[in-house]
């Protein structure tokens, strides 16, 4: 009898996830599918009986528009077991896809390149660049992985004109003979077929990254972001499902999403005369980043803010600083005091990044994050930053850390007591 396989175990309160996707090609409810299965998967590896039952619940948006959620809930199969665990799902890609040319992409990872190289080459932070070296190959030949995406990029600007000038007349000439999909737009086929996906991933990220307040790219992020924190705000409310503990978990660039819909929200409770307790804050319990490019954002913001602008950078700080380390921010001897006091100190952060996935990283720039770099077999790109879906160490991890009751280790106390108690009968 192995450790994972002895019974008995007891899941505890009633928790609700909510997942934001990531960027790419997403269809409804395709985040709900991969973590139910998964956890399906899971607890039976564990001998957990386990129901799965869809359900619904009428929501409100944030312009007053009734709608319907939908969501998956499991419940223990042992009447005696008084727990839950919710899955809901906070989709938004159909508000932006494909809004960015080429060259804006490579501008935006060239910039952001710089801001990290910048970033790392201070005095304080070379202990956190060896750090992550040391989790690297000795042979590796550049030591910011961000610069193989860039050169990537850059060879495949070259090409991608040359590319889709020659599809698009093999797709023109084809033209009289093909169907279904390819019944379109010749000239804009030629742009989705020869374009990587991973492009169209980088391109997300730089459009929802902008901070130009007049691009029509910013409406699109507000209108995603409010929408996040009503759904937010309607499950710490929620009177049926009355959860213990919330937790946001975010693929990609959803977990941009879900920091800065927390972020919004510690903004919120600062304006509240009774510091947010109307809003529930204390029933988030945790925040699960994975292939996010937390990082990766801030130092591309952080780079473009322009330095003589001393005042307006500390405003902006002042609103976006959630978790942020005090050592990254500007030093201003006129703002020494911000109006923005967060509530969410007892959040529990996990970041999960693997090394082939060049969107993901190590999160330095901000503070009690819990950094853990997954190890699954996968290639470089797109499969590196999809795998942790399927992988059933992350699916474990998140289960120890959020769904048992923990000790100051982390790990259900209960359950570490049966096991050795078990563990000493079989010895014995």
């Amino acid at each position: 009898m192995t450790q994972e396989h002895i019974d008995l175990r007891c899941l505890k309160g009633r928790t609700a996830f909510l997942i934001i996707h990531g960027i790419g090609e997403q269809n409804p409810f395709e985040t709900v599918d991969y973590s139910v299965q998964n956890f399906i998967k899971y607890f039976e590896e564990q001998n957990l009986p386990v129901l799965a039952e869809h359900l619904v619940a009428k929501r409100r948006r944030a312009n007053g528009y009734i709608w319907t959620e939908s969501f998956v809930r499991f419940t223990s199969k042992d009447p005696e077991q008084d727990w839950l665990i919710d899955i809901h799902e906070y989709y938004w890609a159909n508000q932006t896809s494909d809004q960015i040319g080429m060259s804006e992409v490579l501008q935006w990872t060239e910039q952001t390149l710089t801001g990290t190289i910048n970033f790392y080459n201070t005095e304080e932070n070379k202990p956190l660049l060896n750090d992550i070296l040391e989790n690297q190959d000795a042979n590796k030949v550049f030591k910011f992985r961000l610069r193989w995406l860039t050169i990537f990029l850059r060879l495949f600007h070259i090409i991608y004109p040359v590319l889709r000038l020659l599809l698009w007349l093999i797709l023109f000439l084809l033209h009289p003979f093909l169907s279904g999909r390819f019944l379109q737009s010749a000239w804009t086929l030629s742009k989705t077929l020869v374009t990587p996906p991973l492009v169209n991933l980088v391109g997300d990220v730089a459009v929802y990254t902008t901070t130009d307040v007049k691009s029509p790219y910013e409406r699109i992020r507000e209108q995603i972001l409010t929408e996040s924190l009503t759904l937010l705000k309607a499950l710490l409310r929620d009177q049926q499902g009355n959860y213990d503990q919330v937790i946001m978990a975010g693929h990609s660039l959803g977990s941009c999403i879900a920091y800065d819909t927390l972020n919004l929200l510690c903004i919120e409770a600062s304006l509240s005369k009774n510091k947010g307790q109307n809003l529930f804050l204390d029933k988030i319990k945790g925040l699960i980043t994975f292939g996010s490019p937390l990082d990766k954002i801030a130092f591309f913001c952080k780079e473009k803010a322009q330095k003589q602008q001393y005042i307006r950078a500390s405003i902006l700080e002042h609103l976006n600083s959630f978790r942020v380390k005090p050592q990254v921010a500007r030093q201003n001897l006129y703002f020494t005091k911000s109006p923005v006091h967060c509530q969410l100190d007892h959040v529990q952060w996990v970041n999960y990044y693997h090394l082939q996935d060049p969107i993901s990283g190590h999160l330095d720039y901000y503070e009690n994050v819990d950094n853990v770099l997954m190890k699954y077999d996968t290639r470089w790109g797109i499969e590196g930053h999809m795998g942790y879906w399927t992988d059933p160490n992350f699916y474990e991890d998140i289960a120890k850390r959020f769904l048992y009751a923990a000790s100051k280790h982390g790990v259900n106390q209960e359950l570490g007591q049966h096991i050795e108690l078990q563990q000493g009968l079989i010895d014995a």
